[in-house]
């Protein structure tokens, strides 16, 4: 459509003008512009053809509602623990303990890879005293603790609970099941010393002297142990609850010398971690 008009409109003394009114999709004739003054009216000059577009119209929504099937998002798995392969399992944590399988590469020491990996499981996040590792094979079993740079290898005690090779951690590593011998039933180890230990050890090993000094060696309770004034029926000071690791400065008939509250006693290594060099 071509629109024109022959009128002329008299804009004033200005510098700028803004046309209104224009209708759009329509072609426009150019419009003229012409000064005027005291000595009558100046010469039109034409400006070029313009013509004025709609925005686009918005998609018809309708007809992609037809055609629009929505991609659902996957849900990432939360608790890592709760989907470990067939073969281990991972009990008694709680919500941000995380967990997956891993081979002689996420291990990643020579001296265990040479040992023989049967099965291994890397624990990380929020991991608490108590949480126990099972394999379905038997086996003896080691930790690579990450509290340490480079992650530093431990022995961990290991029972037979429903035909698997079990143990307990209290803290984030790596969880190792070597070649090796079974370990024995589970009997006293998953119950706490004040039940499983009133009465005092019969006798120590024959081949355990019966004192050791001890340097560099540190314990830590995995269960509720009683502390004791001395080895191995002396009165109990208290029960402790604590999780963490502890020096050792003597080790005495399978009972170990630690100081807590500001006191030195004497705690069983039968539900400690070991770690250093603690003796025979």
């Amino acid at each position: 459509m071509l629109a024109f008009s022959l009128d002329w409109i008299d804009v004033g003394d200005v510098s700028t003008f803004t046309f209104r009114g224009l209708v759009p999709n329509t072609l426009l004739e150019p419009p003229g512009v012409r000064s005027k003054n005291a000595f009558g009216i100046g010469t039109s000059v034409f400006i070029r053809r313009i013509k004025i577009s709609l925005p686009p119209e918005p998609p018809d929504d309708d007809d992609d509602d037809e055609d629009f099937v929505p991609t659902p998002t996957p849900t990432p798995i939360r608790d890592t623990l709760n989907h470990l392969p067939a073969g281990i399992q991972v009990s008694n944590w709680v919500d941000g303990a995380q967990g997956k399988r891993v081979g002689a590469a996420g291990v990643g020491r020579a001296d265990v890879i040479e040992q023989g990996i049967l099965d291994a499981v890397d624990v990380w996040g929020f991991v608490t005293p108590g949480v126990e590792v099972c394999f379905n094979q038997p086996g003896r079993v080691v930790f690579l603790d990450a509290a340490y740079a480079p992650r530093k290898l431990f022995d961990l005690p290991a029972y037979q609970r429903d035909g698997m090779t079990c143990t307990t951690i209290d803290s984030a590593g790596t969880v190792v099941l070597l070649r090796g011998e079974s370990p024995p039933p589970q009997q006293q180890q998953s119950q706490p010393e004040q039940s499983a230990s009133d009465a005092p050890l019969a006798t120590a090993e024959p081949s355990e002297p019966y004192s050791q000094t001890l340097s560099g060696c540190e314990v830590r309770p995995w269960a509720d142990v009683k502390f004791r004034r001395s080895p191995p029926g002396g009165e109990v000071i208290s029960v402790t609850a604590i999780r963490k690791w502890l020096p050792a400065s003597e080790k005495r008939y399978g009972y170990f010398k630690v100081r807590l509250w500001g006191r030195e006693g004497w705690i069983s290594g039968r539900f400690v971690y070991t770690r250093g060099n603690c003796g025979t």
